[in-house]
């Protein structure tokens, strides 16, 4: 292993914070893991039981209580940057261990969405109100974060010629050996299809250029006009909600946590989206007749 090694995503798709704070220190730790028997799969369980206790925390209507908590929660997303560079280390990643990964997000935000609606409706708010809000503003979160993924990993896949972008389709050849990673397999695969009814355009020109074996054709074209959008994904991405977070319980307003992410979040993922697709449908309108034919 390199001394200097980075094993980052790419720049063109790391926020300031990824750059600065998560990765450099989730850097660390994966070297310490490198020199271990500890696996990737071991990290992301530990990023996924600290982050729960931290949503627990978030609990408590008391302030010390709700700081540790948010500290726990982007401890929990130091060990959850640290455990994609300790797999690109060895040489391990794979779709299955992202799904884990995946889930594992997906655990520490429904989490700490249960125990925010919890507070919230223990604090007195009413139940039928409060519920409904969180659990829309948890679906709208997952869309987002889903929306986000897939621009940056079709943008290392048609930019950068990098990356672990992949259809729905292609799930069908990944070989499982238990029950659990088929049932793994399935529900990346489901993932993928949801994420692919947000960026139609895009995977029509994915495939197109699959068919045609010009993916690397759009090279250029795609970073300069997709670059700029990748960036604006870092309004909705994972970093920001820590400070949003942060701001809203420790103030005592979890409830604007919810208002922010079902509203104003979900206009800026609508602009985002529309932006990307709009690019796409640009070039596949001025494809090449080998693009064309393949329509």
């Amino acid at each position: 292993m390199p001394a200097n090694a980075s094993f980052d995503k790419g720049a063109a798709v790391e926020e300031w914070t990824d750059t600065w704070i998560f990765r450099p220190i989730g850097l660390r730790i994966a070297r310490a893991c490198y020199r271990t028997t500890m696996t990737a799969d071991h990290v992301t369980i530990m990023a996924l039981v600290v982050g729960l206790v931290g949503g627990h925390l978030c609990f408590y209507n008391n302030v010390p209580l709700n700081a540790l908590g948010v500290a726990l929660l982007v401890v929990s997303d130091i060990f959850d940057s640290a455990d994609g560079q300790l797999a690109r280390m060895r040489g391990t990643s794979t779709r299955i261990g992202k799904t884990l990964d995946g889930i594992a997000d997906a655990a520490r935000f429904g989490n700490l969405s249960f125990h925010l609606m919890a507070r919230l409706i223990v604090g007195g708010a009413a139940w039928w109100f409060v519920i409904p809000l969180g659990v829309a503003a948890g679906l709208a979160h997952a869309k987002q974060a889903g929306g986000v993924d897939y621009i940056r990993q079709l943008y290392l896949y048609l930019a950068e010629g990098t990356g672990e972008f992949a259809l729905a389709e292609d799930m069908g050849a990944i070989a499982t050996r238990s029950a659990f990673q088929a049932r793994v397999v399935r529900f990346y695969r489901n993932y993928l299809t949801s994420n692919g009814t947000m960026v139609p355009r895009s995977l029509e020109l994915v495939r197109r250029l699959r068919a045609t074996n010009q993916v690397g054709s759009v090279r250029e074209a795609w970073a300069g006009s997709q670059r700029t959008v990748v960036r604006q994904c870092a309004w909705i991405g994972q970093n920001i909600r820590w400070a949003l977070i942060g701001v809203t319980v420790i103030s005592g307003h979890p409830i604007a946590y919810f208002w922010i992410t079902l509203v104003p979040m979900s206009m800026v993922l609508g602009v985002i989206l529309l932006v990307h697709e709009r690019h796409a449908a640009e070039l596949l309108d001025q494809g090449s007749p080998r693009l064309a034919e393949a329509a």
